[in-house]
């Protein structure tokens, strides 16, 4: 975990000292590059908030964890994917920027829609297989209190291990870099178009292009930190609960039944938006979809997740259910 920590950190320090750098180079002559610089990073941080993030790295790496892998990277990864369409957009704006101007709104069309369906097809198929997975640790939990000692039988069913070869496709961390570069298709995001218009604005006042790429690596930067944090801390939660099968069971019963809501909604939220942009459907299901403020929900979950988890260690010790554990053993699943 240490050598994990040191090589996701080390890189995220490596992108913000190349923006430090790429923005001195042109900020002694351009001061008001500093404001955008700040913007960029903080656009970056608050990013990772939305809540499709956290859902898709809360559900990646339960799913993930469930198979044995190594999860420590899953944030990092998804973010890094993500944040690469911003920096070639940036690149594309600040080198070529009539063909830019052109071809844009076009992208944004075509990407946004890629980008939502991969989105609401990803999120609902985590929110299935975790549910799957949530109701056979039950199953197992119930079994073994009347089979003490024994190994329950294999119970999975067609339909799980249709989604279960699906979702195997990721078994790797650097493999969620492509989700995250396909969730960031529909570039129509406010933060990223912020970035994408600092950029412009800066080459437009006579910028060097290779100093307007200081903010997308400043964004990158910000949004690469939280959803490492975030990473981290959902794999090390969920590797202390999956230690134990009793924690297994009461954890799980409480903290995944929220993972699979949120995923489970924000991927219907995400198909109805792709409806609406692919069909031209308005209707006040899809105007409602399209006022949701992703960002805001996402602060919202994260509070929801931390008084969770907080109430759930409290009863977890003030009740003694730890003592439960000691006497059932920590195997029983």
């Amino acid at each position: 975990m240490k050598w994990d920590g040191l090589r996701y950190g080390g890189f995220i320090v490596l992108l913000l000292v190349a923006g430090i750098l790429l923005l001195g180079s042109s900020a002694s002559m351009h001061p008001e590059m500093i404001g955008m610089a700040i913007l960029s990073f903080t656009f970056g941080l608050r990013h990772a908030f939305d809540i499709d993030h956290i859902a898709a790295i809360d559900n990646m790496t339960r799913k993930m964890l469930n198979d044995g892998k190594n999860t420590r990277g899953v944030g990092f990864n998804f973010s890094f994917g993500h944040s690469l369409v911003v920096i070639l957009m940036t690149v594309a704006t600040v080198l070529f920027v009539s063909w830019a101007k052109n071809t844009m709104p076009v992208l944004q069309a075509i990407g946004g829609q890629i980008g939502t369906v991969v989105a609401a097809v990803m999120l609902i198929g985590l929110s299935i297989m975790n549910s799957f997975i949530l109701a056979t640790i039950w199953q197992n939990f119930q079994w073994l209190r009347q089979h003490p000692g024994e190994k329950q039988p294999e119970t999975q069913t067609k339909i799980y291990q249709l989604f279960e070869r699906l979702l195997n496709l990721i078994q790797y961390n650097w493999q969620v870099m492509l989700v995250g570069f396909l969730f960031g298709l529909g570039f129509d995001t406010a933060t990223q178009i912020a970035v994408l218009s600092t950029s412009a604005t800066a080459t437009g006042a006579g910028v060097a292009w290779y100093g307007a790429l200081a903010f997308p690596l400043l964004f990158t930067a910000g949004m690469c930190l939280m959803d490492t944090l975030d990473g981290f801390f959902m794999s090390g939660a969920y590797s202390w609960i999956f230690s134990s099968a009793y924690r297994k069971v009461y954890f799980n019963l409480i903290i995944t039944s929220i993972s699979i809501l949120a995923a489970g909604f924000i991927g219907l939220v995400d198909l109805i938006q792709a409806v609406k942009s692919i069909f031209n459907w308005r209707n006040p299901l899809t105007d409602w979809a399209s006022h949701l403020d992703f960002n805001t929900m996402g602060f919202v979950l994260v509070f929801i997740f931390g008084l969770t988890w907080g109430t759930a260690l409290l009863i977890w010790h003030v009740f003694g259910l730890s003592q439960h554990e000691t006497q059932r053993g920590t195997n029983i699943i």
